[in-house]
């Protein structure tokens, strides 16, 4: 590069670097050591541009700048880049900069040492944590062991507790059963002590749950015939009906002598006869509410009792609806309505009448049922009086829909042919209807009713037994039915099984589902036998009441389950209780009251009963 200087002493012009001359060329040169650039002298001439000393030419620049320079042309001047600039500020104050330098170098090293140690400590830390649930599953594995073993522990406790108690159980039971026999044994030649083994192995069966021995339970009713309220009933001829209050209180017989006898069950009140009807009583029946006794007479009126009143006798209200006599009648759950059936006269159909027992001024018929030809054997209303059941000798049976409140006219819900139909039970809901029929071979057919929109009769089960008896127990889905030489079956229509229950040999003359499951039954010849179906293994007990002489006309057993009442040939009555654990606390009053001579064998009565 050749240009002119206009002195000996010059800076370069890019780089800002004072010139010197290259002494070794023959030409007139000059060299700046800041950026290699050589400049030969040439003739002297103005220069174009004055570059001032603060902003000399870069290197950086275009080259069409640097063109323009040594040309001759004015330079545009530009801000050198910010690298340019701290290139210049760093080679200005190397000091400060490398001070910084060393101190950013000591920074990255301590965030190098700390974030190793931060790596570390994670580490650590991750170490810890796998540790932790290596720890804790360990621990949670040991715990399920020890669980294990002190589950298995408890299972091998509880069975030998049962063990245990099982063999309680059955020491109880066998001493029971000893006493009992010991109390068989004695009857005759020590009745005290024979009475006292036996109330004793009746409480202990009744202590320890189970079922008391038959021998005791004998013992006690012969023991104690004094209870029964063996009486003449007041009757001159045969008994036909006999029923006890819902409430415990009294009980009532008719019979053919043409009237109603109304005893009390604890007070000496006296007998009292209810003569109103001029032909036999075929029935008697008390309202739910035990206030009003009903009678069915041949002489085709139904009398009802007050049996509050100050004088019953005087007090009968006579219903005149029926043209023939009156057989059946049936009061509905609220004692409101009274359905009463009569036999139907040749060549027309019988008479089936709904009353009204609560109409003003005096109870009238509300609704009347017909079209059955032939003798009605079962009229019965159901508990919610929405339905009504009747069968006929005609072997048809019929079902009602009622409406008895509003008045609206009555709808046959069903007719069919069903044989001979006697026992009728609706379910305590009204949803539930059960039949026992009789065929016409002699075989008993019982049929299963679901109320509603539509009706489903279904057989529930065909038996080869004549229908004496029968009673429906619906909490546990079983049908009792009894028949001739003390046949007795028990059906129970959710698994089909039919148990036969023995015990009798007689003809069957009552079966009733007791509370708490058990079966009571009674035969022509008066035996009872209480049966109790809830084990896995049947236990009867079967006693003779020895006032009974001669065959049983008619039997009921009290709402509760505790007074069996049956009539015989000679119009006699007994009134006994039915429950051992009533007879077992008489026994142990007995007891107590005797003077001395009594020795307790085995178990102690406890302090409630010394």
């Amino acid at each position: 590069m050749q240009t002119e200087l206009t002195s000996r002493r010059a800076d370069c012009p890019l780089c800002g670097t004072a010139l010197k001359r290259d002494e070794d060329s023959i030409r007139d040169l000059w060299n700046c050591h800041g950026c290699g650039m050589s400049i030969e002298l040439a003739q002297q001439r103005e220069p174009l541009v004055e570059v001032a000393p603060s902003q000399p030419l870069r290197a950086d620049q275009d080259e069409d700048q640097l063109d323009r320079w040594l040309s001759g042309k004015p330079i545009e001047q530009k801000t050198p880049p910010i690298s340019r600039r701290l290139h210049r500020w760093a080679q200005e104050n190397w000091g400060a900069v490398t001070c910084f330098l060393i101190a950013l170098l000591g920074i990255s090293g301590l965030a190098a040492h700390a974030m190793q140690n931060s790596v570390v400590a994670q580490r650590q830390l991750a170490d810890e944590r796998d540790s932790h649930a290596a720890t804790r599953r360990l621990a949670a594995q040991r715990d399920e062991e020890l669980r294990i073993l002190v589950d298995s522990a408890q299972i091998k406790s509880r069975s030998i507790g049962k063990q245990l108690d099982q063999a309680r159980l059955d020491a109880r039971r066998d001493l029971s059963l000893r006493l009992a026999d010991e109390a068989t044994r004695l009857e005759l030649s020590a009745p005290h002590r024979s009475l006292m083994l036996a109330a004793e192995s009746v409480e202990i069966a009744r202590a320890t749950k189970q079922h008391p021995a038959s021998g005791a339970v004998q013992v006690l009713f012969d023991q104690l015939q004094d209870q029964a309220q063996m009486q003449s009933s007041g009757h001159a001829e045969t008994i036909r009906s006999i029923a006890f209050s819902a409430d415990g209180a009294m009980w009532a017989s008719g019979g053919d002598d043409n009237r109603a006898i109304l005893h009390a069950m604890q007070s000496q009140r006296a007998a009292i006869p209810l003569e109103a009807h001029w032909s036999r009583v075929s029935q008697v029946r008390f309202s739910p509410d035990s206030r009003k006794l009903a009678t069915a007479s041949f002489d085709a009126t139904i009398c009802l009792w007050d049996v509050r009143a100050n004088d019953v006798a005087q007090s009968p209200v006579v219903l005149s609806g029926h043209d023939e006599r009156v057989l059946s009648i049936d009061f509905s759950a609220d004692s409101r309505w009274l359905l009463s059936a009569a036999q139907a006269a040749p060549g027309s159909p019988s008479e089936i009448l709904l009353w009204d027992l609560q109409a003003k001024g005096h109870p009238h018929v509300t609704q009347t049922l017909g079209q059955h030809f032939g003798r009605v054997h079962a009229a019965k209303l159901s508990p919610d009086s929405r339905w009504a059941f009747t069968s006929s000798a005609d072997g048809f049976v019929q079902l009602w829909r009622l409406n008895p409140k509003s008045g609206d006219r009555l709808t046959v819900a069903m007719r069919a042919r069903h044989g001979l139909t006697d026992r009728v039970f609706f379910s305590p809901d009204s949803s539930q209807l059960v039949t026992v029929s009789e065929g016409n071979n002699g075989e008993c057919v019982v049929r299963r009713w679901s109320l509603g929109e539509m009706i489903h009769p279904e057989v529930i089960a065909t038996l080869e037994i004549a229908p004496l008896a029968a009673d429906v127990d619906f909490a546990q889905g079983r049908v009792a039915i009894g028949g001739e030489q003390g046949a007795i079956k028990v059906i129970a229509w959710n698994s089909n099984v039919v148990t036969p229950v023995v015990g009798h040999e007689q003809r069957i003359q009552l079966v009733r589902f007791l509370p708490g499951g058990a079966l009571a039954s009674i035969d022509m010849q008066g035996w009872i036998r209480r049966t109790n179906l809830s084990g896995e293994e049947e236990v009867a007990l079967g006693v003779k009441l020895p006032q009974i002489a001669g065959q049983t006309e008619t039997a009921a057993i009290s709402a509760d389950g505790q007074w069996v009442a049956v009539t015989n040939d000679k119009q006699e009555v007994i009134i006994r209780q039915l429950d051992p654990a009533v007879l077992m606390g008489v026994a142990f009053e007995r007891l107590r009251s005797i003077g001395g001579g009594v020795e307790v064998i085995a178990t102690k009565p406890t302090k409630e009963r010394r």
